[in-house]
């Protein structure tokens, strides 16, 4: 089982690289670099690739208007965990096309935490 993380960088902004930065350093001290993959950039054919081989696809941001990563993981077919406001209210069906839940990484984690119980549901 591996975490990737993909998108969403832009190296000419600080704020991007310190971050990553952060995010590396953080799986090192936890022991799990090695299951963490981070693909802050990626071709089309990646992007599918990742979704097609993907459990399911984690959309992080709150309070966003509309997201096209929610659409695109529905289009793989695969379940998308992501916050209970914003676009994604509007575009996953909460128990159906993916789990709606709190911005917090506890709810996060424990909506990712279903998804492996029942992987059946996942992919």
């Amino acid at each position: 089982l591996r975490l990737v993380l993909a998108g969403g960088y832009d190296p000419r902004v600080a704020e991007n690289v310190e971050h990553k930065q952060e995010l590396e350093a953080l799986a090192e001290s936890l022991g799990v670099r090695g299951q963490v993959i981070f693909k802050p950039s990626f071709t089309s054919e990646e992007r599918s690739a990742m979704l097609s081989k993907g459990l399911a696809v984690v959309y992080t941001p709150a309070n966003e208007h509309f997201g096209i990563v929610p659409v695109e993981g529905m289009y793989a077919r695969r379940p998308v965990i992501a916050c209970n406001n914003g676009g994604p209210t509007e575009s996953i069906l909460d128990g159906e096309t993916g789990i709606l839940c709190e911005d917090t990484p506890e709810a996060f984690a424990q909506a990712m935490l279903q998804l492996l119980a029942d992987r059946g549901r996942a992919a």
